[in-house]
Parts: structure tokens; C-alpha cells; sequence
């Protein structure tokens, strides 16, 4: 359900102090929510497979899985820490 006319909220600041500019700001107003569109009046949508999500499939498919065994060991980074003393 939609709210009407009756559910909106004004409120003013600047220059709609006086009645006159209040009243034009709100009949300005009133057309701009015309523009809005109901959700029935939504378009369709049609929703796709991701790229990722089509390709992954198709891959699991024809492809199978190829088990590497390591026979290295794996390079083990060094890190130096220098500190200073600050006076």
C-alpha cells in the first residue's frame, strides 16, 4: 500500500518562512510525485547466470582434478625489525 497526499510530511527552511513561498513549494512538489512509479508498474526482470557461475559449471564437467605433489620445501621469508629509541 501507497501513502496518499494526507500521509506526507512538510517541512520548511530558508526562504518558505512565509505562507506564500510554503504554498509554491508544495504545489511544485505535488507533480514530482507523479514521477514515481508503482511496483506494478515495474518492468519484468529477468535475471542470468554470472559469467563466473556459467563457466564454473561448464568446467566442472570437462575437467577433472590434477593433484600436485610438492617436492621442495616451501621458502620461509625473514623479517628484521629495527628500533630506535626516541629521545
Amino acid at each position: 500500500m501507497m501513502a496518499g497526499i494526507d500521509d506526507c510530511y512538510l517541512s520548511t527552511r530558508g526562504y518558505a518562512a512565509t505562507l506564500g513561498h510554503f504554498t509554491k513549494a508544495t504545489f511544485d512538489a505535488i507533480p514530482k510525485t507523479y514521477s514515481y512509479r508503482a511496483p506494478d508498474l515495474w518492468k519484468e526482470t529477468v535475471f542470468t547466470k554470472s559469467p563466473r557461475q556459467e563457466f564454473t559449471d561448464q568446467l566442472a564437467k570437462t575437467h577433472t582434478r590434477v593433484s600436485v605433489q610438492k617436492t621442495q620445501a616451501p621458502a620461509v621469508a625473514t623479517t628484521r625489525f629495527y628500533t630506535r629509541k626516541i629521545k
